[in-house]
């Protein structure tokens, strides 16, 4: 009986199987997955107005961008730290100073399309000051994300915005609206804190090579090696100029860096940079940088900072936004230091 059920499967098989398969699955090619946006954004701008009654004064705006996401859908606002600083000295009629800050918020809401986001501001709201610059045209943005960068443009300029991965920190909470804020207290960095004093001090000379080092344990626990050579010119209260920064790692534990084939890696970077000195007063502002010595183990977490401080003919003592801050010497040829 076995031998015959099993003859009549094989006359079935050659009519098209004892029992019909189920067809091959087809394939549906995986939705590309949305990016996200989510999160603080941070952006600095510096420019030197050219027109109208303000003329040749500067213009410095921080900018912190509060995104959530859900899908492609986008929202959130985003607080314009403004400082304006005369170019001629006279002091402003609000402020009977040289200076004046004020903050201003805007909402958005927009939409991701791969890469691609638009973003309208939709409601913009000011701190009440005397100092206040007044409501503006609602903007619309447009851009492009690459990773930790977000790069936006409208009718009122450019923007590029670097991700805060410090952000969602406990402790880190965006500057309330206030009038204290917008009176001077946000956390963009002051040019002068006393602008008829320091404008009757001759600046400090910064002009030359400064240099900067660090050497401790990497998150993982491995060696990290940091040096940073600051060269700064100098004109007048203007400097300008670049630092070129290495950060070398060394695995403790004999294992080699799957990203390198090897017991260590290196990492150099160049920042430009410019800023002001106004006595012994300091402010720098990161304008760009450039990767000199690529490297797979590059993360690609950069971002542009601005710096304040004081200088003395031997140190520059530099603070950036958060806890962060560093002394920088001036390079001494007879003085050995830790290069690598």
């Amino acid at each position: 009986m076995r031998f015959a059920r099993a003859g009549m499967c094989a006359i079935a098989i050659a009519a098209g199987g004892c029992a019909a398969h189920p067809p091959h699955p087809a394939k549906i090619a995986a939705a590309p997955a949305i990016p996200s946006v989510a999160g603080v954004w941070d952006g600095m701008s510096r420019t030197t107005i050219e027109d109208g009654v303000a003329a040749g004064d500067t213009r410095i705006e921080k900018q912190e961008w509060h995104l959530t996401q859900t899908g492609d859908a986008v929202s959130g606002y985003y607080i314009a730290a403004l400082t304006f600083v005369s170019g001629d000295g006279r002091p402003y009629v609000c402020s009977r100073e040289p200076q004046f800050s004020a903050v201003q918020r805007f909402e958005v809401a927009g939409r991701l399309r791969g890469a691609a986001i638009e973003i309208d501001e939709t409601t913009q709201r000011a701190a009440e000051t005397r100092c206040d610059p007044g409501a503006r045209p609602l903007l619309h943005w447009t851009g492009q994300l690459r990773g930790d960068v977000l790069t936006i443009e409208s009718d009122g300029g450019n923007e590029t915005l670097y991700r805060n991965r410090a952000a969602g920190t406990p402790g880190h909470e965006a500057p309330e609206l206030t009038a204290a804020s917008a009176n001077g207290e946000s956390r963009l960095p002051a040019l002068l804190d006393n602008p008829s004093t320091l404008r009757s001090q001759a600046p400090i000379d910064v002009s030359g090579l400064w240099l900067w080092e660090h050497h401790g344990p990497a998150s993982d626990g491995d060696d990290k090696q940091e040096r940073e050579e600051w060269h700064v010119t100098q004109d007048g209260t203007k400097i300008s100029g670049y630092y070129d920064r290495v950060v070398r790692q060394v695995s403790l534990d004999g294992h080699a860096y799957r990203c390198s084939l090897s017991l260590d890696f290196e990492i150099a970077t160049r920042y430009q940079f410019s800023g002001e000195v106004r006595g012994n007063q300091i402010v720098i502002y990161e304008s760009s940088f450039e990767v000199l010595a690529p490297s797979a183990c590059d993360n690609g977490k950069r971002r542009l900072d601005a710096y304040e401080g004081q200088a003395t003919a031997d140190e520059l003592r530099l603070a950036w936004g958060g806890p962060g801050g560093q002394v920088l010497h001036r390079a001494r040829p007879d003085v050995p230091t830790q290069r690598f």
